[in-house]
């Protein structure tokens, strides 16, 4: 399953927009400790980010290129 780690912040959200593969949801909320642990130690600016932690609502495979949409509305 593909996970993405967006941070929040008082500045607002930065969004993961590539995501990591883990087989199960533990390891991707231990990964997210992970970076949460790191953002802490990277000083004052950092300290009152939050990680969030999302999955993938559809796998890699069935998504579909804007030309594939196209020519399944009859666009060439």
């Amino acid at each position: 399953m593909r996970f993405f780690f967006h941070i929040a912040d008082k500045y607002g959200l930065s969004a993961d927009g590539i995501g990591c593969d883990y087989a199960e949801q533990d390891a991707a909320v231990l990964h997210a400790r992970r970076l949460a642990a790191e953002l802490a130690k990277s000083g004052e600016f950092f300290r009152g980010s939050v990680v969030l932690v999302a999955r993938a609502t559809m796998p890699a495979r069935c998504c579909v290129s804007e030309n594939d949409a196209a020519r399944s509305l009859g666009r060439p």
